[in-house]
């Protein structure tokens, strides 16, 4: 009885693997599509290898310097850079920025692009470098709770809010008391040499004799005045009125000074612009 038991042992156990080795059988032989024991691994960098660099890049001057242009590059299964700016300068960042100290003009600009198999490409592009500079006052419409942009960098509320009549903008003017000495405006922005500019806005005035305020627009380095005028009253105190002056600047200007004092009658001023001719 006990061999017999062994062998029927021996018997149950070979039965179970071959159960075991069938269900292996079977599941190897399921419909491939369901991908259960299917992996696959993408040879080591066979796109690089097979794709050969492309060269291209695009460019944007910087706000408020027109002389400097940042470069964007666009190239392709590339790692090393070699830029030529055609000014004398060159660069091996992947996007560098660069100065064009001679100023406005046309600048061939080359880029080589090359992989990690030494194989390159190039391209050159026109770069036009001009001034675009487009200079703005801040808070122009006096509706930013910050008022000390218009505080010449030393008052950090030189005028008062008011709604009343009704300003261009529908909300708020600023109202300079008269003949105030703490009421004014003073601003200082950047502009270009040898342009020629129209700086307007609108303004009310109440009733009375005298002006509605004194402008003042000057080159702060050389205080040299482009503008010094008396603002003469509106028509009415109900109604705001828009004004412009024209002036050109010097050979050697980088900013013009925007300075209102008040006049001999309360006035409210709004919407201070400039604009290139």
């Amino acid at each position: 009885m006990k061999n017999i038991f062994k062998n029927n042992k021996t018997v149950n156990y070979t039965l179970l693997l071959s159960l075991g080795l069938s269900i292996v059988l079977s599941l190897s032989s399921c419909d491939p599509s369901l991908d259960v024991y299917e992996y696959k691994v993408a040879e080591a960098n066979s796109i690089a290898d097979k794709t050969p660099p492309s060269a291209n890049f695009s460019y944007l001057a910087t706000p408020g310097n027109f002389k400097q242009v940042k470069f964007t590059n666009l190239s392709g299964s590339a790692n090393t850079f070699l830029w030529d700016f055609g000014d004398g300068n060159t660069s091996t960042d992947k996007e560098p920025t660069n100065v064009f100290a001679a100023g406005e003009g046309t600048y061939k600009v080359k880029l080589t692009a090359k992989d990690g198999n030494d194989a390159s490409a190039e391209i050159t592009i026109d770069v036009v470098v001009v001034d675009k500079l487009i200079p703005m006052f801040l808070n122009k419409s006096f509706e930013d709770a910050d008022r000390s942009v218009w505080g010449g960098g030393t008052v950090s509320s030189p005028y008062s809010a008011s709604g009343s009549p009704t300003p261009p903008d529908g909300i708020n003017g600023a109202k300079l008391g008269a003949n105030s000495t703490t009421n004014f405006l003073d601003q200082t922005i950047r502009v270009s040499a040898k342009a020629t500019y129209k700086v307007s806005f609108y303004y009310v005035s109440k009733a009375g004799t005298g002006a509605a305020g004194n402008l003042l627009i000057e080159d702060p380095a050389t205080k040299t005045a482009f503008v010094k005028e008396a603002v003469p009253l509106s028509p009415d105190a109900s109604n705001y009125i828009q004004v412009s002056y024209t002036f050109t600047t010097s050979t050697t200007t980088q900013n013009i000074r925007f300075y209102m004092t008040a006049g001999a009658v309360e006035s409210r001023f709004d919407l201070v612009e400039i604009k290139r001719l």
